[in-house]
């Protein structure tokens, strides 16, 4: 079945003009993040503690709490915790920039898998690989990339020539990121790079496929998406249950 492009909207906000989706996580983001920074100047506090430094408490990924204390949900919660102003506001701009773009490309329903699965993966390869809790949406920007990756070249007869160069801008950016995280302690790579992965996989199957379309009003630009494209997206959330459920973290010590 075949679409066309919706127009992008306009309007006096910033954030009005974000679709559904990505503007509830912004908003999702912003709240968790502010709300114990309140919490701390109201003068509330947990056993002397500051409300905003208990990121733990919160839902960061915490590999003993999630092999040893089954809490699975801590995979979820630590895709909206942030540790700093800065870290929120690079996440949120991704978000609000690639993932904009995707969200009015796809439909909120395959963007909320994307970004779902995609962080996911990032916390699975988290787990895995890195001992040292983690928290950040950065997962799930990383799946924004590959996903925008897969889509240039899917549908790169389109594209034409412009297609290597947006290639080579997507590839550029994230491997600066990447870079970044192997000079500067305390970024969760390895979250990257399982980001990444997940959202080539899951932007292959439920991206769409452009293809010319002949209407009354001459040959538009439709959507085609794959017959099996949410069987995909099911198989690759079920690969990484399995991986959560049978491997052993990684563990310091």
């Amino acid at each position: 079945m075949s679409e066309q492009f919706s127009p992008r909207p306009s309007g006096p906000s910033w954030l009005a003009q974000m679709p559904l989706l990505v503007r509830i996580i912004l908003i999702v983001n912003v709240l968790v993040f502010a709300i114990p920074y309140v919490a701390d100047l109201a003068g509330v506090r947990y056993k002397s503690m500051l409300l905003s430094d208990l990121l733990l408490i919160w839902g960061a990924k915490d590999n003993i709490a999630i092999a040893a204390g089954d809490q699975y949900y801590r995979f979820i919660t630590m895709m909206f915790l942030h540790g700093g102003v800065l870290h929120l506001l690079f996440n949120s701009m991704a978000i609000a920039s690639i993932g904009g773009e995707l969200e009015r490309l796809m439909g909120t329903s395959r963007f909320g898998a994307l970004y779902a699965v995609g962080g996911l993966a990032g916390g699975v390869a988290s787990y895995v690989f890195t001992a040292n809790p983690s928290v950040g949406a950065s997962g799930a920007v990383f799946a924004l990339l590959g996903a925008e990756m897969v889509f240039i070249i899917v549908n790169r007869r389109l594209f034409g020539a412009e297609a290597r160069q947006l290639l080579g801008n997507i590839g550029f950016t994230a491997l600066i990121n990447i870079g970044i995280g192997l000079t500067i302690p305390n970024i969760d790579n390895m979250a990257h790079i399982g980001g990444l992965i997940g959202g080539v996989l899951v932007g292959f199957c439920v991206l769409p496929r452009l293809v010319p379309v002949r209407s009354l009003e001459g040959v538009v630009v439709g959507h085609r998406y794959l017959t099996w494209g949410w069987w995909g997206v099911s198989a690759v959330l079920a690969a990484l249950v399995v991986v959560i459920m049978t491997v052993v973290p990684a563990f310091v010590g």
